[in-house]
């Protein structure tokens, strides 16, 4: 996996998410991993097109999505996963990504994105067709995964 394509995900989680009302985002373990992942209750894919392909999932526990809706509502609570919350954290997740690929392009790697897509299950999921980058992330103590896979 080329870093190039994984750094602007990091930087843009670093960069997007203070705007938007989050106080602390940290970093943790980057994992190599293959191909399937165990979603943790929410995932939300983008899938990547042009000079890349493959995708990048935010995967989460249901308490951690409620949370990022949450603040992403300017502070209301988000006691279900409904509409309006699934919305909200996605936005999240497009800022990011739409973050990422100007950075991206800026490099010379064109990318485009398809519109994020929430699932809630507990599953595996296949990200690509080899091996990929999770990045373990907590925003505002809320654990969450980044990953991102290029067949």
């Amino acid at each position: 996996m080329d870093a190039r394509i994984v750094n602007p995900f990091i930087a843009a989680l670093s960069n997007i998410l203070p705007q938007l009302g989050f106080k602390n985002v940290v970093r943790g373990k980057v994992l190599m991993k293959n191909q399937f992942i165990d979603c943790l209750g929410v995932a939300i894919n983008v899938g990547l097109t042009n000079h890349v392909s493959g995708n990048v999932v935010f995967n989460m526990t249901e308490n951690s999505a409620k949370g990022l809706s949450s603040v992403m509502m300017m502070g209301a609570s988000v006691t279900q996963l409904d509409d309006l919350a699934q919305s909200a954290i996605c936005e999240m997740v497009n800022m990011v990504t739409s973050n990422a690929a100007t950075a991206l392009s800026k490099d010379g790697i064109a990318i485009k994105f398809e519109p994020p897509a929430l699932s809630q299950s507990t599953s595996k999921f296949k990200v690509c067709n080899s091996n990929f980058i999770g990045i373990e992330m907590a925003v505002d103590e809320l654990p969450f995964e980044i990953v991102i896979g290029v067949n």
